[in-house]
């Protein structure tokens, strides 16, 4: 079994999301809500992975994720409130 989360959905997007299971139960299928989100996620991973022309990575192989677990140093100690400062310099 996966890793369980909670989403919160806005008010507007719950109501989509809760007509959208109202279609589908019209229709004679029966999704939950976890369902539908989950088949919403994989339709737009892989057309993301259509559009880019390569498959999604596991997130420990992603250089993205590798860059932002090792951050370079660069000899200031916080930047949390001196980055645009040290960015435009």
């Amino acid at each position: 079994m996966g890793i369980l989360t909670t989403v919160r959905l806005g008010k507007d997007d719950e109501e989509l999301l809760e007509r959208l299971r109202a279609r589908y139960i019209l229709m004679g299928i029966k999704l939950t809500k976890k369902e539908i989100l989950g088949n919403l996620i994989r339709q737009e991973a892989k057309k993301f992975e259509d559009e880019v022309g390569s498959p999604l990575l596991e997130l420990e192989d992603d250089i993205a994720w590798k860059l932002l677990s090792k951050p370079m140093k660069w000899g200031i100690e916080d930047t949390s409130t001196t980055v645009d400062q040290h960015l435009y310099q």
